[in-house]
């Protein structure tokens, strides 16, 4: 017996606008993180892609960092730091789309979160102070060329995106 749903919830299976695309239902799959991230693109495209094959409408990247002073290593996030990382983005692009769904990107300069163990750079924070509880390091305060740059990092990272 198949059980007809409440119309009060037809609207989440209409075609919504964003932008300048039509995602085929309101389902929104919003940006969450697995542990894949650039290191494993494979499995990362084949979840995203089962996510899509399973009906949402829109289904989006984890965090994804848009530039070395924003590197979260030892964790395994997705980023966007140069032509060199749209393969991976390109192959979960892919799988998303076989299914008819949109695919976003959340852009994140994490700041304070990080230690930059990888890159090994400075971090930087609005003002001088230790990063956050995971990492004992020190940030450097931003100045107006810093935030010059981390506004032309994420136009570039969207650019990619």
């Amino acid at each position: 017996m198949t059980q007809k749903r409440n119309s009060q919830y037809d609207i989440l299976f209409e075609p919504v606008q964003i932008g300048p695309r039509i995602a085929k239902n309101r389902f929104y799959q919003v940006p969450h993180c697995n542990g894949m991230g650039h290191r494993f693109p494979r499995a990362m495209a084949e979840m995203r892609g089962v996510k899509a094959e399973g009906g949402w409408g829109v289904v989006c990247t984890e965090e994804c960092s848009i530039h070395p002073t924003s590197d979260l290593s030892p964790a395994t996030l997705m980023r966007i730091w140069d032509d060199s990382d749209l393969p991976v983005h390109e192959l979960m692009v892919e799988k998303i789309h076989e299914h008819g769904a949109l695919a976003g990107i959340q852009l994140v300069h994490n700041g304070l979160e990080v230690a930059n163990y990888v890159s090994r750079q400075t971090s930087l924070c609005p003002s001088s102070t230790p990063t956050d509880a995971f990492h004992h390091v020190q940030a450097r305060a931003m100045n107006k060329a810093d935030i010059r740059d981390c506004r032309k990092w994420h136009v570039d990272a969207a650019r990619r995106a």
